[in-house]
């Protein structure tokens, strides 16, 4: 298991490997093409991008833009030390939109115990998978 939290462990390899390509060095960790690589590095300086989470990897994309043409994208593909878990927003979490809070709900216990065992279940590698990817905006009628 790892010492510190998903953010933070991504928040210092990010610094890192923006600090290998601002320097003009390959990224020090994980994967990436080296042919796009030396593409990107004729238009110019790195700049971060996107982060995409996957279960089993981290794309860290870096942007070399070129005001004379469209920008590159590089990306790193990194293996966590352990499964990425995407934790949904449960059930008995009640947002107030007009005021802006969240807060959770009163139950009887049995149903509190069966929302528990529905939300543990999310955390599985079948259920869990289905919240990683493109999400479509969501509506509350």
């Amino acid at each position: 298991m790892s010492s510190i939290g998903l953010n933070q462990w991504i928040a210092q390899i990010k610094r890192r490997l923006f600090d290998d390509l601002a320097q003009g060095r390959n990224p020090s960790e994980g994967d990436f093409d080296q042919v796009a690589l030396k593409e990107a590095r004729a238009k110019g300086s790195p700049q971060l991008g996107a982060t995409v989470l996957a279960p089993d990897r981290i794309e860290v994309q870096f942007v070399f833009p070129d005001p004379t043409s469209a920008a590159s994208v590089v990306s790193v593909s990194l293996m966590p030390p352990e499964r990425i878990v995407f934790l949904p927003v449960p059930p008995w979490v009640v947002e107030n939109i007009w005021q802006g809070s969240v807060d959770g709900s009163a139950v009887f216990e049995s149903e509190a115990r069966d929302l528990i065992e529905a939300f543990l279940r999310e955390v599985e590698p079948e259920s869990n998978l289905k919240h990683f990817g493109l999400k479509q905006a969501s509506r509350r009628e």
